[in-house]
């Protein structure tokens, strides 16, 4: 956690404001250490892990260096700037004074950063690509308050008020405006940006786009298969370095069992790699939709067994809802959680871990978007660039008992053509009221910030990933920083590695769909790397399987607490509260898995509603 309050007319910082925001700071939470404050001409900087008698490093030109987050390859990075053992923050206060704004692209890792020239009135703000720790910007014509959480801004004198706007886009599932935080007034800096600030405001710049990559052309299909396990297998060493009790949220996926397989055979002799695999709780009636299993234990299981370092332990977070610190991660990132009907398990990981005395959480959660991408998308990419004879092949391969022209219009020529061709409908899963929707713009906001409500099949794989990142990242780094906070255990995705990452972005779409084969790439690449029963696995896991078991045993206070929504004018204006009351009715006796029998409304449309209104009543101290 980092924090600069800065008085513009540089004559000090008001009373209290120190020890309030050290304050703050140090009951983040109880697993994080205590923290440290500095002041010098009219700013005051915050941090947390900083040894006695703290200052900030210093760049070559003067300016004061905040910290958040991690570097990748020091080694590298302090002979390439020719310095010795340093911090991270000390390394970042070198690359800038060498490289300059260069500084953010040649250093790997997830970064926050603030420099700050106080004489000057000048302030310069980074977040590294992909994702990074969040910064949140309050600045008036007297002050400017940047912090890693809201709570030490409001500790500073930053207005409380929650964002309208952005708890509408919120329930909309529209995650596209990065700048926007969930309150008033507060801005948010997004990954892959920089900011200077000076008193007469502030100007960002968008630094790095994946989607902006020139193309990677090797010579043969095998080729890519070994560049991209090699670069996963460096991210994955780099992700280990420092750390000796390693853990990993293992799923029976591929993203997850890839890299539990690369640690493991990069961890020294004697070491172990535990292996947490959330699964249902003892009561869940078994059902899932087609095509999908609710309980991954025996693909953990199996992976267990290629590998005895291995040491997998199932995780049923029993008598856990969605609701499992709510008020922790409200406090704590200053947001509202996306998908709460899966923290119940998410937290039990994390909980698990630390009770291992683990030291750090792998996890595998970007992979679907490198290097083990299914394609999607590819089809009417190749049919805008005329890549016909790659079309008519794939076509072929896919299509099955369906003519050619059938398959040929559903897969590539009806996904290509603009949006308003399209049809779908979105209310199985969004809980707004009708009539607040349309007062919020909602489907404007949608069109103008390029977000589909509808989910239909993307017109190019550039289309999916842009997508699938917005969706992503935009929260993340609030989120993971909460995560990290409540538990005390550092989080580390090796699918994240940049260098992975860009590969994988660079590369031809026929790496990744061929032959009617999906996934192509991580195919290849898992070959012999993970059980042959995980990788011809026809079902795919699903998340939270049990949810109805869980929101069962609450049905009686999840009706109460609807009720009080529904005698609330504000809340009632917002949500379409009858419509929750009803499901909750009408309670199916099994588990839906479908949306007409109730699933996204009950599974996703509920907590989200009621997540909704509780962070609205976080922040405005009320009740509801």
């Amino acid at each position: 956690m980092i924090a600069l309050s800065l008085d513009w007319q540089a004559d000090g910082i008001p009373p209290g404001c120190a020890e309030r925001q050290t304050a703050r700071a140090e009951r983040m939470a109880q697993a994080m250490p205590p923290a440290a404050h500095w002041s010098s001409g009219g700013a005051l900087f915050v941090t947390q892990k900083a040894p006695r008698g703290w200052r900030p490093a210093t760049t070559r030109c003067g300016g004061q260096v905040l910290f958040a987050g991690f570097l990748y390859h020091r080694e590298d990075a302090r002979t390439a700037l020719g310095i010795g053992p340093a911090s991270d923050a000390a390394i970042y206060a070198a690359a800038y004074g060498a490289w300059g704004d260069g500084a953010d692209l040649r250093l790997l890792g997830e970064f926050a950063a603030i420099i700050a020239w106080p004489g000057q009135h000048r302030v310069r703000l980074s977040r590294s690509p992909l994702t990074a720790p969040p910064l949140h910007i309050w600045q008036s014509a007297e002050r400017l308050i940047v912090g890693s959480s809201p709570r030490v801004m409001f500790a500073a004198g930053a207005p409380r008020q929650i964002d309208e706007q952005k708890i509408a886009d919120g329930l909309f599932l529209n995650y596209c405006e990065e700048e926007r935080s969930w309150f008033a007034d507060i801005a948010r800096l997004p990954a892959g940006a920089r900011a200077e600030l000076t008193p007469a405001g502030m100007r960002t710049h968008r630094y790095y786009d994946p989607l902006a990559l020139p193309p990677t052309r090797l010579a043969r299909d095998a080729d890519y298969v070994q560049a991209a396990s090699a670069l996963l297998a460096q991210g994955t060493a780099a992700t280990l370095d420092g750390f000796a009790r390693p853990a990993i949220s293992l799923s029976g996926g591929f993203d997850s069992q890839a890299v539990a397989a690369h640690a493991l055979r990069q961890m020294p002799a004697g070491q172990t790699l535990l292996g947490l695999t959330g699964v249902p709780e003892a009561g869940w009636d078994g059902t899932c939709a087609p095509g999908t299993i609710g309980d991954e234990r025996a693909a953990a299981a199996a992976l267990g067994a290629m590998y005895p370092a291995l040491r997998v332990e199932t995780v049923d977070a029993a008598g856990l809802g969605f609701d499992h610190k709510l008020g922790e991660m409200f406090l704590l990132t200053g947001a509202m959680p996306r998908n709460t009907m899966n923290l119940h398990w998410i937290h039990a990981i994390h909980a698990r871990a630390r009770a291992q005395h683990c030291d750090v959480l792998l996890n595998g959660g970007m992979g679907n978007v490198g290097f083990s991408f299914d394609g999607s998308g590819a089809l009417p990419g190749w049919l805008r660039h005329g890549h016909w004879l790659r079309l008519s092949r794939e076509i072929a391969a896919i299509r099955g008992a369906r003519s050619w022209p059938r398959t040929l219009w559903s897969q590539a020529v009806r996904p290509a053509l603009p949006q308003r061709a399209r049809q779908g409908s979105f209310g199985e899963w969004c809980p707004l009221n009708p009539d607040y929707a349309r007062r919020m713009h909602l489907t404007e906001r949608a069109q103008s910030l390029r977000y589909d409500p509808h989910f239909r099949a993307p017109a190019s794989t550039g289309e999916w990933r842009r997508a699938a990142l917005a969706n992503a990242l935009s929260e993340s780094g609030d989120i993971i920083q909460g995560l990290e906070h409540i538990h005390g255990v550092p989080m580390r995705d090796p699918t994240f590695y940049r260098p992975l990452v860009e590969f994988c972005f660079s590369i031809p779409d026929d790496q990744y769909l061929r032959g009617g084969t999906s996934r192509w790439l991580a195919r290849r690449m898992l070959s012999g790397l993970v059980p042959d029963s995980v990788l011809n696995a026809a079902a795919r896991g699903v998340q939270a399987a049990d949810w109805h078991l869980r929101l069962g045993r609450e049905r009686a206070a999840l009706t109460a607490e609807l009720d009080r929504l529904a005698a609330n004018p504000a809340m009632a204006a917002r949500f379409d509260v009858p419509r929750m009351q009803a499901a909750l009715r009408d309670w199916p006796q099994t588990t839906p898995h479908t949306p007409q029998e109730g699933d996204y409304l009950l599974k996703f449309a509920l907590p989200r509603m009621l997540t909704a209104a509780r962070f609205i009543g976080f922040v405005e101290g009320s009740n509801v």
